[in-house]
């Protein structure tokens, strides 16, 4: 079987098999909505100035959002012997690896889609002055940590599977690790959302956009690589 029909078996099996069950959807969507609704009481009172904390409001709750949604990924894999059958099929583990990426890259972004216009409802309170030159700088950065998140937080989460302690080692091993994603996330979001954006703003975000682009680049061609060995463990 070729690499690319293998990876949309094990791809399609996983948005199967979500659509069936809608386990993980279900519990992030109402996670980062919960998380939305508890941030707008909080800081209803300084609604419009977005440049100092909206771009963090938006990734925390996105965040942990996600490590709620890649630890359920493996759930099923592991408690009902799936990942063990995967490992007995002749597939090469780099084509697992990037078919449980791209499934939870897609699930994240789904909660995403969800998520940002309800932000914009909380936190923007006139819509209608959004800058619109802003609004594909913002969708490619968010594109770009999502990737990122997926990337190594399906790393992670087959990692954490195979311990007693995942859903507390999942976290404790991602946020270090994605702390290069989530500081260029933050600039980039907080400044999309904070109104007129000056020169010097604009080149710190091109600068981010170019970190997440060699983080993405670097860290899934070495996962890619390394996958065998973390199946294998």
């Amino acid at each position: 079987m070729l690499p690319f029909r293998q990876f949309w078996v094990i791809l399609k099996k996983d948005i199967l098999l979500e659509l069936r069950t809608k386990e993980m959807i279900v519990s992030m969507l109402l996670f980062v909505m919960l998380t939305m609704v508890i941030f707008n009481y909080a800081f209803s009172a300084e609604k419009n100035d977005l440049t100092t904390f909206g771009g963090g409001l938006l990734w925390v709750a996105f965040i942990f959002t996600s490590f709620l949604g890649l630890n359920r990924s493996f759930v099923h894999e592991k408690d009902e012997g799936c990942l063990e059958g995967l490992l007995l099929s002749p597939v090469d583990r780099s084509v697992i690896y990037v078919a449980k990426m791209m499934g939870n890259l897609i699930f994240i972004t789904v909660v995403q889609l969800a998520a940002v216009p309800i932000f914009t409802i909380f936190f923007i309170r006139y819509p209608y002055y959004i800058y619109w030159s802003h609004v594909w700088p913002f969708v490619i950065g968010l594109g770009l940590s999502s990737f990122g998140i997926a990337g190594v937080g399906t790393f992670v989460a087959t990692l954490a599977a195979n311990t007693k302690r995942r859903d507390l080692l999942l976290p404790i091993l991602g946020l270090p690790l994605l702390m290069p994603v989530l500081a260029p996330a933050v600039i980039i979001s907080g400044t999309m959302m904070g109104g007129p954006v000056s020169e010097r703003a604009a080149e710190l975000v091109s600068s981010s956009m170019q970190i997440l682009i060699a983080y993405d680049i670097v860290f899934f061609i070495v996962i890619a690589m390394i996958y065998d060995f973390v199946l294998g463990e």
